[in-house]
């Protein structure tokens, strides 16, 4: 990550001197409409951004073009017989922002926009939705979970009705209410579910219906025999057969699915379990006999020494001990040790203890996959201790790791024992689906936990402990380290961390839940040396994005063209997922997947609301996160809390997390239209909520903040709409009032840096990145500004903030900042006020 500068590219304008007021203040609103789309006012208008959730008195942000200047948004509540129409606090022809009354009860919004000579579609906010499933396959009675929005809402009782796309019979689940809440369904699918058939489902909140747009599988009921919650665990094979007699001769072979690696009669060579002998072939004889038909191989009590052996687990094979406290493994210190996990799937370890023994960083590898996918895996109630080895690596699909306790040591990986270079951390997932991580511990102290290119993941009910041991002490070679506080360099003789490191990172994630984790730090307080440190951080691949941009030259309904990016065929950054998002003239803010490439065209999975115009701007992307909830998870002691870096992000809910002296939470986005500097791209975010979030400052160490930042680096001006109605509620932050800076200042902020590489001079062209952000209920308490907001800013919303400052403490409102050489007042179209 790049170290930008922030306060240095902004002069303060005057703060605002009263506090807690019950007014509304415009700031600095242009007298002019002031406006991305070059459409007429009377073209007719188009909501194509909105919230999905309207609770009574939200602040409601929409977005879309053809708002004309004085817009009239009405509101119809689906209960009751009349529209009413909202009054508006800040608009212009493609951002008009109005509240929900106090006095209408929840319901089913209808909400349309007239701009005096023609209307709107109408949009309609409450409505269910489903966007992802957090099991792969369904089957009878077993449960599984819907995510969304709008799910359960206002205590009336959902339902989920799953539809068979072969035979179009509907299947009504049961939804347990305890465990559902507006974010996901616990159901119970019914007895009719028939396995290989796939099933569509549809939501019903009390309000409205929506249908999921990814499919299930059904699958045969069964026994979940290592209790990994998934169906596709029923086709484990764990025990004998009728027609397998042991020590028969003649006996059936293929009945035979249970391997005492001590006992057996068909084994060849049986292991000790003493610690002291090698039993490395004994186990891999086992595995190998299992893999004909899969069965398990059975470790008793002992402990079994694999020296430097690796042992290929080969699908259909399971490695069980008789419990974690009884069965031990220990490999190493001599490589290559350690496991494969081979492709075909079917494969896994149960409760056993694991450790390699190796701590000088020999090149040991945990588990490896070679590279290949695996499918159907899982680890359950294991105790692994990777030593100074390689992280646990892993691709493929549906895979469950549950209930288990890894550790890892100080290490060198990759990197110089005696330089005390490299270092890696103890998980690595890559181009992973169906994850479920599951109530496990995981303590290192060296580097990061990595998951990325991850498609339906679970991270739940996990205890993550970062260690600060992974030291050295500063000298004058340090003296040139990057520092994320202002003004205090790395000083010779100080402890700092010897390499980056975060607790997760997730990049490019789609269908993530991140919930109910425990994120703390052990030994110390952890120092860094570069830009790290985070909690939960997406940076979009880093150096290595995933984007690209354009110029519209043509468009129709459903593809968009630019043939001016070179001469003939341009070399375009297309992945997998990759969508087109419309960010300048008057269809800025659509989302679209791409589904096929000719030349310089891109045909797109549904048609646009607006069509794109000659010149409009289009950038294209992976999301780094699409359909993402972070939800109730607790952090302490970590110097960033939860980070988005770059790219796009889609669809992203932070909400209910609780930070103490644990940093805070943002978003950065960036403008960087050059391929001669790094991470080329211009990020965009829609349908951010980060609600309900508290974050205490206690240690004076790592500031506070919920903070949204653009930063332009190359052009010299708005290329075009980055974030578009990102909605900031109800959340808490407690700041120590030291005036810490540590990315960020303590406080809300929604602003823009001018990095001015290579003597730019900052173009005022009128425009902004940050469009109507709302700010709402939101408390900060001796923050020395609650506020922050800049040039670039556009239509924000600040509205029922409570702000306390303890006697003695220097706090303002709300600090407006004007970017260097900007003419324009600070941001445009900002309301503040309270009911």
């Amino acid at each position: 990550m790049t170290i930008f500068s922030m306060i240095s590219t902004f002069i303060l304008s005057m703060p605002l001197r009263k506090r807690r007021r019950k007014h509304v203040r415009l700031l600095a609103y242009a007298a002019y409409c002031w406006s991305f789309a070059a459409v007429a006012a009377s073209a007719d208008p188009v909501i194509i951004n909105q919230p999905f959730t309207a609770n009574p008195g939200d602040v409601i942000s929409l977005g879309g073009s053809g708002f004309g200047t004085t817009p009239q948004v009405f509101l119809k509540a689906s209960h009751q017989a009349a529209a009413i129409t909202l009054a508006t606090k800040t608009a212009d022809d493609g951002t008009v922002v109005v509240a929900a009354p106090r006095t209408i009860p929840f319901d089913l919004y209808e909400v349309w926009i007239a701009n005096g000579s023609a209307t709107s579609p109408h949009i309609y906010l409450n409505a269910p939705k489903p966007l992802h499933f957090d099991n792969a396959e369904i089957a009878p009675g077993a449960h599984v979970r819907i995510f969304g929005r709008n799910l359960y809402v206002n205590g009336l009782v959902p339902t989920a009705t799953f539809i068979d796309q072969q035979t179009n019979a509907t299947l009504k689940a049961v939804v347990n209410l305890p465990t559902s809440s507006p974010y996901v369904l616990d159901v119970q699918p019914p007895l009719g579910v028939i396995a290989g058939h796939s099933y569509k489902v549809s939501v019903f909140n009390g309000y409205a219906t929506a249908l999921l747009d990814d499919s299930i599988q059904g699958h045969a009921p069964g026994i979940d025999h290592f209790l990994i919650g998934q169906p596709w665990a029923y086709d484990f094979v764990y025990q004998d057969g009728p027609g397998y007699q042991a020590g028969t001769t003649g006996t059936n072979q293929a009945d035979h699915h249970f391997f005492n690696v001590k006992t057996d009669p068909s084994l060849g060579v049986h292991a000790k379990g003493d610690g002291v002998a090698s039993d490395g072939a004994a186990i891999q004889g086992a595995i190998n006999k299992a893999a004909a038909y899969g069965g398990v191989v059975y470790l008793p009590a002992g402990t079994y020494n694999l020296g430097s052996m690796r042992i290929d687990l080969k699908p259909g094979v399971v490695l069980q001990g008789q419990s974690s406290f009884l069965t031990k493994i220990t490999f190493g210190p001599a490589a290559p040790a350690g496991f494969i996990v081979d492709t075909g799937g079917m494969s896994g370890f149960a409760d056993l203890t694991i450790q390699n023994v190796d701590l000088s960083s020999n090149p040991i590898t945990n588990i490896g996959t070679w590279g290949r996918p695996i499918s159907r895996f899982f680890i359950q109630r294991v105790v692994w201790n990777l030593g100074s080895g390689a992280p646990i690596y892993l691709t493929g699909d549906r895979v469950a790791i549950l209930n288990s306790i890894f550790t890892q040591g100080v290490n060198y990986q990759n990197g110089s024992v005696a330089q005390k270079t490299g270092g890696v951390g103890p998980l690595y997932f890559s181009q992973l689906s169906n994850l479920h991580f599951l109530n496990n511990i995981v303590k290192w102290s060296t580097d990061q936990n990595s998951m990325n290119d991850l498609v339906n993941a679970i991270i739940e009910n996990n205890h993550f402990t970062r260690g600060a041991t992974d030291t050295l002490i500063a000298g004058p070679a340090q003296a040139s380290w990057s520092w994320p506080y202002i003004n205090q360099p790395v000083r010779a003789g100080q402890k700092v961390a010897r390499v980056m490191g975060r607790q997760l990172t997730i990049n490019f994630g789609k269908n993530i839940v991140v919930q109910n984790n425990l994120f703390d730090v052990s030994d110390g307080v952890i120092l860094t040396n570069h830009n790290d440190g985070e909690t939960i951080l997406n940076e979009a691949g880093g150096q290595n994005v995933r984007q690209d941009w354009g110029t519209v030259t043509a468009a129709d309904s459903q593809s968009v063209t630019d043939n001016s990016k070179c001469s003939g065929t341009c070399a375009w950054k297309i992945y997998p997922n990759s969508m087109a998002v419309i960010v300048s003239g008057a269809g800025a803010g659509q989302w679209r997947h791409i589904m096929a490439q000719n030349n310089n065209t891109f045909t797109l999975d549904k048609p646009f609301d607006v069509i794109p115009a000659p010149g409009d701007h289009f950038s294209i992307t992976v999301p780094a996160y699409e359909n993402t909830l972070i939800s109730n998870n607790t952090a302490t002691g970590n110097p960033v809390g939860i980070a988005m870096y770059h790219g796009a992000y889609l669809n992203v809910s932070v909400i209910g997390n609780q930070l103490t002296n644990n940093g805070g939470i943002y978003l950065v986005s960036h403008e960087q239209l050059s391929t001669s500097f790094t991470e080329p791209a211009f990020d965009t975010a829609a349908n951010l909520e980060i609600k309900g979030n508290i974050l205490t400052d206690t240690s004076g160490v790592f500031p506070s903040y919920i903070a949204l930042n653009f930063v332009m680096i190359n052009n010299a001006d708005f290329w075009g709409k980055s974030v578009l109605s990102a909605e900031i509620r109800n959340n808490r932050i407690s700041a120590r009032a030291s005036g810490l800076y540590y990315f960020f200042h303590e406080g809300y902020q929604a602003y823009t840096s001018f990095q001015n590489y290579g003597g730019q001079v900052y173009n005022d062209q009128h425009q902004g990145a940050i469009i109507g952000a709302v700010f709402q209920g939101n408390s900060c308490i001796n923050c020395p500004a609650d506020y922050t907001l800049s040039t670039g800013i556009v239509n924000a919303t600040i509205w029922n903030a409570l702000n306390v400052a303890w006697p003695g403490v220097a706090a303002k409102s709300l600090a407006d900042l004007t970017m260097t050489n900007s003419s324009q007042t600070a941001s445009v179209g900002t309301v503040v006020g309270n009911d």
